[in-house]
């Protein structure tokens, strides 16, 4: 079956405009809450991202086989039809156009784990532990769509998703070109934003990357996202080299956790095993104990890498605006800008960036 991604695109516009004023499904409001609720406790969002595909699917044609989402591997069924395709060509372009979130800002969202290797839904493909709860949920939701005889309730399962998960778009406040700090002063706001909100390591890894912004350029500076075991970043926050692109120059584990010798040393040997001749693991919890840098030393020297340990934010502050090509009051105030754009970028809270804007006003 070809989903017409014409009718389907439609059909996503009309729901998402009566969505705003139209009667809102009361059950499925619940459902898609649910689903939203299971999958922030959990490790993967991209379960909206299918749940949407699933009920678009329904939406335009009943008949559609919503656990054959993969037509070659579905030979003989006549209303199997491609999930990727579907999510990939109306759902992403349409949650980005109408404001609404599906979980995951890739292009491509089924190609993540689990859909990217599993044949057809319920097929006993692996699942991560942390993401099981909402995996087994969203399936149950599917098997509820997949028993409706006519488009009508999808569509209207479709309205329900859309209000609910406009409330899910992140909308952050602007950069403030008037904000200034002193170098001290972007110390203290930095500590401030990252103690009054982890984010499971968000604000701190956008923290670094932005200092390193600073100090190295963005165009150089690359930084992963957070828990994605695919990335073929060496650490949180890599410098690629100015002679070779291709080649990681430094790699900075960020950790705003306590960490030990065998954090230290695992990071460093996923360093060696790269071609990252230089290290540095950024300690920024303030329940962190001191490590036995003598001993690091030694071990990293039998490796031949550089390995610099950063107990908390001054030190490493310190150090990125010094060694930054503007003076340390001029890099202070890029850093600003820079952390903000990170901040953005990794995904936090608008919560956290307002706060940002907040902790480096002018005055």
């Amino acid at each position: 079956m070809k989903i017409n991604k014409n009718i389907a695109a439609r059909i996503v516009r009309e729901e998402a405009e009566k969505s705003k004023s139209g009667p809102i499904d009361a059950a499925w409001t619940e459902k898609v809450e649910q689903l939203s609720r299971l999958c922030a406790d959990g490790v993967s969002a991209t379960h909206i991202a299918f749940l949407a595909t699933a009920i678009l699917a329904k939406a335009v044609d009943r008949r559609a086989d919503l656990f054959a989402i993969k037509p070659k591997h579905a030979p003989g069924n006549t209303n199997a039809f491609s999930a990727r395709s579907l999510c990939h060509s109306v759902i992403v372009p349409l949650a980005a156009e109408l404001g609404f979130s599906i979980g995951v800002t890739g292009r491509e969202p089924l190609n993540n784990q689990p859909y990217f290797r599993m044949t057809r839904l319920g097929d006993d493909t692996p699942v991560h532990p942390g993401g099981r709860a909402a995996f087994d949920y969203m399936v149950a939701l599917v098997r509820e769509l997949a028993a409706f005889r006519a488009e009508a309730p999808a569509r209207e399962a479709l309205r329900a998703f859309i209000a609910v998960r406009r409330r899910y778009q992140p909308r952050y406040t602007d950069y403030d070109e008037g904000a200034s700090v002193t170098p001290d002063r972007l110390v203290q706001a930095i500590v401030r934003l990252v103690s009054d909100d982890s984010e499971g390591g968000r604000r701190a890894q956008a923290v670094v990357a932005g200092l390193m912004d600073v100090f190295a350029g963005t165009g150089r500076v690359a930084s992963g996202r957070i828990n994605d075991p695919s990335r073929k970043h060496p650490g949180d926050v890599c410098v690629r080299s100015t002679a070779d692109p291709k080649v990681w120059e430094k790699a900075i584990e960020v950790r705003d956790k306590p960490v030990t010798m065998h954090d230290v040393q695992i990071f460093g040997k996923k360093c060696v095993d790269m071609g990252v001749r230089e290290a540095a693991v950024a300690m920024v919890s303030p329940l962190q104990e001191p490590l036995d840098a003598v001993a690091l030393q030694v071990w990293a020297n039998r490796f031949g890498i550089g390995l610099t340990l950063f107990h908390g934010w001054p030190a490493f502050v310190e150090q990125t605006l010094f060694w930054s090509a503007r003076s340390k009051p001029e890099a202070a105030n890029q850093a600003i800008e820079f952390i903000h754009q990170r901040l953005v970028a990794v995904e936090a809270s608008p919560n956290a960036v307002a706060l940002w804007k907040m902790l480096v006003r002018a005055g």
